[in-house]
């Protein structure tokens, strides 16, 4: 089925934080746009969408699919749809996925942890555009605790490796800081 990438990225627009619903445009809908948009996941009634975080991630995974720039995507999400646009990759690639993991004493929380054959990814997702290096290492440094934090409080996992790994929105000049993969 031919999909107008300008149609999805039209209607991923349309989401904001202020509304419930989405109505469709005319001027967006081509034939099978809905049928496209329904066998993705996204609830349609009455030519209208759930202005709801899952149903935006859904509209910015298709687009991205069907070639639109994926820094052109995350500037239409925000923070939160960061981590579950992360957490939806890290499921299509068959993972195990862990949003907004909590660890106490120390009380700590990890965005996202990807669980597959006994391997453990565990994600920070920053959705800022600051590019220092030094904040950087800050960040790194953190997720290196949260990561060491994980496999010494969650036995039942039965992980053999954990990896920490920053995911930035932004391209960032370096792609490793402290032996810690920056991924963009």
């Amino acid at each position: 089925m031919k999909i107008n990438p300008n149609s999805l990225l039209s209607l991923l627009k349309e989401f904001n934080s202020n509304i419930n619903k989405i109505k469709i445009k005319n001027n967006v809908l081509t034939i099978g746009f809905l049928d496209f948009l329904s066998i993705k996941g996204v609830l349609i009634r009455d030519k209208q969408i759930d202005a709801s975080s899952y149903n935006k991630i859904i509209i910015a995974l298709a687009a991205v699919e069907h070639g639109v720039d994926i820094l052109t995507v995350c500037k239409l999400i925000d923070w939160k749809d960061f981590e579950l646009f992360a957490s939806e990759v890290m499921k299509f690639h068959n993972y195990a996925v862990y949003k907004n993991y909590r660890i106490k004493n120390p009380t700590r929380q990890i965005d996202v942890i990807g669980v597959s054959l006994q391997n453990a990814l565990v994600i920070d997702c920053k959705h800022w555009r600051r590019n220092s290096y030094s904040e950087m290492v800050a960040v790194v440094d953190k997720q290196k605790e949260r990561c060491t934090l994980f496999v010494k409080k969650n036995k039942s996992f039965e992980i053999e490796n954990a990896y920490p790994i920053i995911i930035t929105f932004y391209p960032y000049e370096f792609q490793c800081v402290n032996q810690v993969p920056i991924v963009q």
